[in-house]
């Protein structure tokens, strides 16, 4: 191979382009001498014709030599390092950003972890994940092991497989004399106002809201019981035992249960199919409430409430508001 020439001492420049050593020996040798074939080439290069036929396809696939009919022939040198360069630029810009964005990955996490090095001591808590399984034997046995006030959010237990067996057991707590509280949405007015009916009868308190975001069961002040995902479909349930988190769960409960509102004539007799929802709405226009504060508060449509009402104020035979108001009065629906 005595046709062998070492690379020039400035061939640091291409490798800083991207091309190895082999690489820039090949392309060297076309520039210097165009039409060469692979066995030219690795006599020229000292390189074997498997590492030359690898060489050409890189600089063919960056632009920097074409091989046509002729041979192998090296593309004008400005135009195609100008190429080479500005693919170059598009890859380090590409890369840059993709380094800042794992920067802003990475780096909250190990600040985080810096600055907790130079806190006091701390143990982590433990959450148990209850994945499907009958939630009423869960309730039922956290409840017997706890005492105080039960509290619920019930969104849509109705709905629910499990909903009638959670009933049973929790009418036994309450003829028990165990305190409960409980808050549905409006929709239970008219999808299940019997659930409503049968709560209150036997000792619940009842509250309702526009929408109730997602199930919870606070079991005196020793457990919560909430979805793993709040409001989002499944069956995985987390256990909550530390009190701090217990006690932060009851004072959300607590916070919704005063912006709720009580439903009229639960105590009553009155059971017809409108009773309780005429009951909200008559308590709600007593109150001065507007049209869009009623559908505000019952998640209705404006025009369902203004339909409801007028259907009301015809019921009642009166006028006005004001006199629908006085006529309820007056027969004791509120």
């Amino acid at each position: 191979m005595s046709g062998y020439e070492p690379p020039a001492p400035d061939g640091s420049a291409l490798g800083a382009l991207g091309l190895s050593d082999g690489e820039e020996r090949v392309y060297r040798q076309v520039l210097r001498r165009a039409g060469q074939d692979v066995a030219a080439l690795a006599d020229a290069t000292g390189l074997d014709d498997t590492e030359v036929a690898g060489a050409l396809a890189t600089l063919v696939r960056l632009g920097l030599v074409a091989d046509g009919p002729d041979g192998v022939r090296a593309r004008p040198p400005r135009e195609a390092v100008d190429r080479l360069l500005a693919e170059r630029r598009r890859s380090w810009t590409a890369h840059g950003v993709r380094l800042d964005s794992l920067r802003d990955e990475v780096l909250p996490a190990l600040e985080a972890e810096h600055l907790a090095s130079s806190l006091p001591g701390s143990e982590r808590i433990s959450l148990e994940l209850v994945d499907g399984g009958d939630v009423s034997v869960l309730l039922q046995s956290l409840a017997l092991t706890s005492s105080g006030e039960l509290l619920w959010m019930r969104p849509d237990q109705w709905r629910r497989p499990f909903g009638p067996d959670i009933d049973a057991w929790v009418q036994d707590a309450l003829r028990a004399g165990r305190p409960l509280r409980a808050l549905y949405p409006a929709r239970v007015l008219e999808e299940a106002p019997q659930v409503l009916w049968d709560r209150a009868e036997a000792g619940e308190h009842v509250r309702i809201l526009a929408d109730v975001p997602s199930r919870l069961a606070v079991l005196g002040d020793d457990v919560a019981v909430v979805d793993e995902r709040p409001g989002g479909p499944g069956d995985r349930r987390l256990v909550v035992r530390q009190p701090a988190l217990v006690t932060m769960m009851r004072l959300t409960f607590d916070t919704l249960w005063e912006k709720a509102m009580a439903v009229p004539g639960l105590d009553g007799h009155q059971r017809h199919h409108d009773s309780l929802e005429r009951g909200v709405l008559l308590d709600l226009l007593s109150d001065g409430a507007k049209d869009e504060q009623i559908s505000r508060e019952l998640a209705l449509s404006l025009r369902t409430v203004r339909r409801r009402v007028a259907e009301l104020l015809e019921d009642l035979g009166a006028g006005s508001r004001f006199q629908a108001g006085v006529e309820a009065v007056r027969r004791g629906w509120v």
